[in-house]
Parts: C-alpha cells; sequence; structure tokens
C-alpha cells in the first residue's frame, strides 16, 4: 500500500504585473517557482491554509495494465 504524505500549506494570492490575480497552494516552494515563472508583483497570504496529500509516485503499488476495450 503507497503512504500518503500530509502537509499544511498556507493559501497565497498573487498578483501578476497586468493585475490578475491566482491562488497559490503549495507552500513557499511553490510561490517561488510560481515567482520564476509568471510576471509576478505581488504576493500576500489568504489567511486560509489547505491540507496537501500526495503519494510517491515511484512506489510499485500494483502495476497498470492498459486495456484495448471500453
Amino acid at each position: 500500500m503507497k503512504e500518503v504524505h500530509s502537509q499544511l500549506v498556507d493559501v497565497v494570492l498573487l498578483t501578476q504585473e497586468n493585475g490578475s490575480t491566482m491562488l497559490c497552494r503549495g507552500g513557499e516552494d511553490a510561490v517561488r517557482r510560481f515567482w520564476e515563472i509568471w510576471p509576478i508583483v505581488k504576493a500576500e497570504f489568504t489567511g486560509e491554509k489547505q491540507l496537501l496529500q500526495s503519494i510517491d509516485a515511484n512506489e510499485v503499488d500494483q502495476p497498470y495494465i492498459p486495456t484495448t476495450h471500453m
């Protein structure tokens, strides 16, 4: 069985140069990555927290077997 990793992160509102906004929910590392990709001019905490959960894609649980019929 795969292990589920859980992390509580802050939700951040990012504002771009053109005034459009987007929410970032990946913690500080995600905010830094967005800052490098998009023309972000402002980042502010919304005060919300979100639980992020993930599993390791490299863990082998059951192999995926593609089918040809639907």
